[in-house]
């Protein structure tokens, strides 16, 4: 509307239309925002008293949807006291809610008591019927007091002192086991004045006539141990070369980074292995494999040599430096490549290797598999530069 061409006489009731106008509009767009549910809008100016029922409205409708928030995030303690019949049933809403989720609870709590329960008693049974020949012991968890004991030890470890420090083992054991703690295995060993003996046991607590008990199940695993240890250094060297395995290597280097102890990580690659195997036969070229790895243990006196695989070797070794490793290694590859090998008919041929050195620091961050990726790459690096002085002969 154009106020300046009205008649002065109605200028000033042109004004109050277009500012009613106005209050209308905003009014409109904030129920038309309420009708969608959109409690983000602008709302209308404060000198607008035609919107007051709406904006009470908008800020009601704010309030209660903080309160659900609330509510759905566990807070039952929101109560509307406002709306009506809506605020009867919203606060209905609420109380059953809070029931609903305290019964629910409760019922949590038995299920897990009844299953923990059910689990001790399980086991326990299950490893009572299974082993009986083996020793079983129900010792009291707060005064020691050994309260079962379904044999006594076997003429093996019958001296009465062993017996002692056997038991004395097991109270401490049984000291750490908690009241709510699922049956736990240790293995532990003790010495008497003829051998070493080891022992696996399995804890159960439970109540047993009123006391706070643990049940214990043990069992003489001497035998199995020397077994395992057996087994254990056959894995860990390798069957051709008698250094150590991959499984090993790879273990030391695990534990070399994690207790951050400086050290550096030489991966080795023979050249020319299949060359020998293909042209004088596998028995050579495991004959040739023999030459390098008796230089290789030539690096250091504490050095840890292994065979990762084929024509792979690593090396890992304390304190030296990048720089010593790469001129210890650099002289072992000079002597590999001076010297002729003979086959048994008279044949001859050359060796080589190459070789990638990784230092690794207190600080280092890398895994295990990381460096040995890096040292992998920096081999080939060498391999790759080194190659035209590899001689006549195929890698």
């Amino acid at each position: 509307m154009d106020l300046a061409s009205l008649p002065e006489d109605f200028r000033e009731l042109g004004e109050g239309l277009v500012y009613f106008a106005e209050m209308l509009k905003e009014v409109r767009d904030l129920a038309t925002s309420l009708s969608r549910g959109d409690l983000s809008c602008a709302l209308p100016k404060p000198s607008n008293e035609l919107a007051s029922k709406l904006k009470s409205l908008h800020a009601t409708l704010k309030h209660l949807t903080w309160q659900t928030r609330q509510v759905a995030n566990g807070d039952y303690s929101q109560r509307v006291e406002f709306m009506g019949d809506f605020a009867e049933s919203f606060n209905q809403m609420v109380v059953q809610l809070k029931e609903r989720r305290d019964d629910l609870l409760k019922e949590i709590e038995v299920i897990k008591q009844q299953r923990r329960d059910l689990e001790r008693n399980n086991n326990l049974f299950e490893f009572i019927t299974s082993r009986m020949p083996e020793w079983i012991v129900m010792i009291d968890r707060v005064t020691g007091e050994r309260l079962f004991t379904n044999h006594p030890l076997g003429d093996d470890v019958a001296s009465a002192i062993f017996e002692s420090q056997l038991y004395d083992t097991l109270l401490d054991y049984a000291r750490k086991v908690g009241e709510n703690d699922a049956q736990k295995t240790e293995e532990f060993s003790l010495a008497n004045v003829t051998a070493i003996h080891w022992f696996s046991v399995t804890f159960h607590p439970l109540r047993w006539y009123g006391h706070d008990a643990v049940a214990a199940v043990l069992t003489d695993i001497t035998a199995s141990k020397a077994e395992i240890n057996k087994l254990e250094e056959v894995a860990y060297r390798d069957a051709l070369t008698g250094t150590y395995s991959r499984h090993y290597g790879m273990n030391l280097l695990n534990g070399w980074t994690k207790q951050r102890i400086p050290f550096v990580i030489c991966f080795i690659d023979m050249d020319r292995l299949k060359y020998v195997n293909d042209v004088f036969g596998h028995a050579e070229g495991d004959r040739y494999i023999l030459q390098v790895v008796k230089l290789l243990h030539t690096f250091s006196e504490d050095s840890c040599v292994c065979r990762l695989g084929g024509d792979e070797f690593m090396i890992l070794a304390t304190g030296i430096h990048q720089e010593t490793a790469e001129t210890r290694l650099e002289t072992l590859r000079d002597r590999l490549i001076a010297e002729e090998y003979v086959t048994e008919d008279g044949r001859i041929y050359k060796g080589s290797m190459s070789y990638g050195i990784v230092e690794v620091t207190a600080d280092n961050d890398l895994s295990a598999g990381d460096l040995l990726s890096q040292a992998d790459e920096k081999m080939y690096v060498y391999k790759r530069e080194h190659k035209e002085h590899r001689g006549a002969s195929p890698a």
